[in-house]
């Protein structure tokens, strides 16, 4: 179980918020979704935690390419398996869609937010079983050449279950 667990979770590092809802146009949304657009080498390096008993490090590669008249961002994640994600920016709740598709047949979903003064998106976790499990992904644009990411799950307690860091450097 620790081990499907956390096949969801190692995908948003590999592959692609500011707390209070900003209202973005469509071409604004366009131009952040186009900061993930390309080909990018991953390194990840999983901290020991619950679901992680020793410190690893795991590499892969990631394509990103805008779809269906630059709506959505399609995100394609290569390592040990591979992972699809689907962004797009929802006008009504002001804010980010993203879901994420394994190969393994999982699926989550997370909301996010843009913090334009941070160059920084922050992803909530949407937890659809209410087993209380909460997280964040938070990837801040370094540059356009490098995506730095913190991710943190944490249970009901608040005892930390996982906690990634990541670099992408465009290829």
């Amino acid at each position: 179980m620790k081990k499907l667990l956390l096949l969801l979770l190692i995908m948003p590092v590999l592959g692609t918020g500011y707390l209070n809802a900003q209202k973005l146009s469509k071409n604004s949304a366009f131009d952040i979704l186009m900061k993930w657009e390309g080909k990018w080498k991953n390194n990840a390096v999983f901290e020991e935690s619950v679901w992680i008993t020793e410190s690893v490090e795991i590499r892969g590669t990631t394509e990103a390419n805008l779809i269906l008249s630059n709506n959505y961002l399609e995100i394609m994640v290569y390592n040990d398996n591979a992972s699809k994600y689907i962004i797009c920016y929802d006008q009504m709740s002001s804010q980010f869609n993203r879901w994420e598709f394994k190969s393994d047949g999982s699926n989550t979903f997370w909301t996010g937010k843009w913090n334009k003064s941070e160059n920084t998106m922050t992803w909530s976790f949407i937890d659809f079983s209410n087993s209380g499990i909460s997280g964040k992904i938070i990837e801040n644009f370094k540059s356009d050449e490098m995506i730095k990411t913190r991710i943190i799950m944490k249970d009901k307690s608040g005892k930390s279950l996982l906690r990634i860091n990541s670099t992408k450097e465009k290829t």
